[in-house]
């Protein structure tokens, strides 16, 4: 460093020492950062860049807009079971990767990912032997439920065979739910939860169980960044900001079955949930650019993540044995694409479950509302309340403890 960059250096830091109203003023690494840069370096930024800097906190007993949003303060936090949770701490964990340097990258570029071997062998069976203990209440889509196309299509398998759904898992008695339920907070599951949706995320559409025999329809492909009209799908969303991803709908199937790739099955648009231009139709019907679809090979046990920003569909199922997979949903604390938790969820989908698992099931409101989160375990770490003071005088004016 010049000698003139050294005394601009020691001008600022007096200065911000001088300017902070008589308070202590304590550097962050990113502000060491910036005002050791020389002068060199400062000048080409652009003036909104330079107005960013200088409006950031002088003392680190103030937070942004932003963080005051997102964390809230610490007498604001009023846990149950669990230690309370300092604002330092919880930004700690705001920021901690919750999945490996390749399994984000995987999932920034392809829109999907696949976490390998989180149920066991016997567990797959189980869940198996659940569904097959019901095998009269699963229903084949037939006529106009039919998904693939129309008979010839490329999607549409041997034209009679239909794809066939189950739902209701969450609700089933003698343990058969157990494991269904696991997925809601499971501690393999958890951390990428965190990362993908958000501290607080909640399901948004009841678990479906996908079942395809040899020859059934497939699914034309849907989802994606961008609507028919060219508009952005903000309901669906993924973006990217400041090295966090943000899903605005996550998609989580648990595969029950073997498929490899040439199968059919899930199939993806890799990269899709980045397009700037809507899928044209022949794609979504598989009639054209085929080579840009991907089939991945996924065992029974492994867990599929993929972001509905990215184009999907269901290819017809060509193997031998029959393919199942159980989908759920997740979203963001604050968001609700599905209704079905409204006005309460179904019969018997809450009865029993762990504090764990019902939180996963609150309905659509920020964190800082009371609303019970999890830690990386797939324990309660405890809930984030408002101030009472404040609910008392929300109550007076609004005629109810919550704006």
């Amino acid at each position: 460093m010049r000698f003139r960059d050294c005394l601009f250096t020691k001008f600022v830091i007096v200065w911000l020492v001088q300017s902070s109203s008589n308070q202590l003023f304590t550097p962050t690494a990113t502000d060491v950062t910036l005002r050791m840069t020389p002068t060199s370096a400062l000048a080409p930024h652009p003036p909104t860049a330079v107005a960013a800097v200088a409006h950031r906190p002088a003392s680190g007993r103030h937070s942004t807009r932003r963080e005051r949003g997102r964390y809230p303060s610490t007498s604001s936090r009023r846990a149950r079971g669990s230690t309370t949770r300092t604002e330092a701490s919880m930004a700690r964990d705001f920021h901690k990767a919750r999945m490996t340097e390749e399994e984000r990258f995987a999932f920034d570029l392809q829109g999907f990912f696949i976490a390998r071997g989180v149920y066991s062998e016997s567990e797959v069976a189980k869940m198996n032997a659940a569904i097959d203990a019901r095998a009269d209440e699963i229903i084949e889509r037939k006529g106009r439920l039919r998904l693939g196309g129309e008979a010839g299509d490329p999607l549409a398998g041997d034209g009679s065979t239909g794809r066939a759904d189950l739902g209701g898992m969450l609700t089933w008695e003698n343990g058969d739910a157990d494991l269904f339920r696991s997925v809601l907070a499971h501690e393999k599951l958890v951390p990428y939860y965190h990362e993908l949706v958000g501290e607080g995320y909640r399901m948004d559409h009841l678990p479906l169980m996908i079942q395809q025999k040899t020859g059934a329809d497939g699914f034309v492909f849907h989802g994606g960044r961008m609507n028919p009209d060219g508009s952005w799908c903000q309901e669906l969303a993924y973006t990217c900001e400041g090295g966090k991803m943000y899903n605005q709908l996550l998609a989580v199937s648990v595969a029950l079955s073997d498929t490899e790739p040439g199968d059919g099955g899930f199939a993806i648009l890799p990269g899709s949930h980045k397009s700037a231009f809507p899928c044209p139709q022949a794609v979504l019907e598989y009639k054209s650019q085929q080579h840009l679809v991907v089939n991945p090979r996924i065992k029974a046990g492994d867990v599929l993540f993929f972001t509905e920003a990215a184009t999907h569909g269901t290819q017809a199922w060509t193997a031998k044995h029959t393919r199942r997979a159980v989908l759920y949903r997740f979203a963001p604390s604050t968001y609700a694409y599905g209704r079905s938790y409204y006005p309460t969820w179904p019969e018997g989908t809450v009865d029993g479950m762990t504090d764990a698992q019902l939180a996963v099931l609150q309905p659509p409101h920020h964190v800082r509302l009371d609303r019970t989160t999890l830690d990386d375990q797939g324990h309660v770490a405890g809930t984030q309340t408002r101030d009472d003071f404040k609910k008392e005088h929300d109550a007076k004016v609004f005629k109810n403890r919550y704006f």
